[in-house]
């Protein structure tokens, strides 16, 4: 009897010190379903021109999910959205920019769905870099440096930030279309097995990104045509 309420109040204390980002996974799960609902809206989109490599190489995949299957592939523990976010040298010049913007920028306002999405992305890191920089790096991959440049801004910096950085948002590991591919199939079929699996190799490839970044004096990766929100029919 002596164990059992010895064992209960380990189980609660341990529940009042649980990690401070746990509130946050349920908004994270809502940002990646927007992103991976923008990419089955672009699948059967015509009029989307030259959509992302990994659209149009498994657009059959992305077009024929459904509400349920988007909902189960954005189920990750982070967010499978990137703005740059491990990018220190980029911040530092994007957070000095923004700081000295002119009053005139206080107009900028959202036009398009990447801007939207990327305002709201921006604005989700915004607000968990303030509350705390650890938790910021455990679910968008940025090291503390990154963390403290978003922190610092005004709310009106992040809006005109954002906009201005639209066309810099991906999603990860967009340059694994096998990945990307079995992962579909996987949330499509159901499978449940293969998903668990898959986020197990997604959380792996996140936490490389996290280490990459977190590592001192490491220079930023220099973005691969193609692979980013900056691609457009013209290019």
């Amino acid at each position: 009897m002596e164990s059992w309420r010895r064992g209960g109040a380990d189980a609660k204390q341990l529940s009042q010190h649980r990690w401070k980002g746990a509130r946050s996974i349920g908004l994270a799960h809502q940002l990646n379903e927007q992103f991976i609902e923008l990419f089955c809206e672009l699948s059967i989109d015509a009029r989307s021109g030259n959509p992302f490599p990994l659209v149009a190489l498994h657009r059959e995949l992305w077009s024929h999910l459904d509400p349920t299957s988007c909902k189960r592939l954005a189920l990750f523990p982070f967010v499978i959205v990137d703005l740059r976010f491990g990018d220190v040298a980029w911040w530092r010049m994007a957070a000095g920019n923004g700081a000295r913007a002119p009053g005139s920028h206080a107009g900028v306002s959202p036009t398009t769905r990447w801007d939207w999405l990327a305002l709201e992305t921006l604005m989700f890191a915004w607000q968990v870099a303030r509350e705390d920089r650890g938790v910021a790096s455990m679910l968008f991959a940025m090291p503390p440096p990154v963390a403290d440049c978003i922190a610092v801004l005004t709310m009106q910096q992040v809006r005109t930030l954002a906009v201005a950085s639209a066309k810099c948002l991906r999603i990860r590991w967009d340059n694994d279309p096998r990945f990307w591919r079995e992962l579909l199939i996987a949330a499509r079929e159901p499978n449940e097995a293969a998903l668990e699996k898959l986020r197990r190799e997604a959380k792996l490839h996140f936490c490389g990104e996290l280490i990459h970044t977190q590592s001192a004096g490491s220079a930023p990766e220099p973005l691969v045509a193609g692979n980013r929100m900056d691609t457009t029919p013209e290019d």
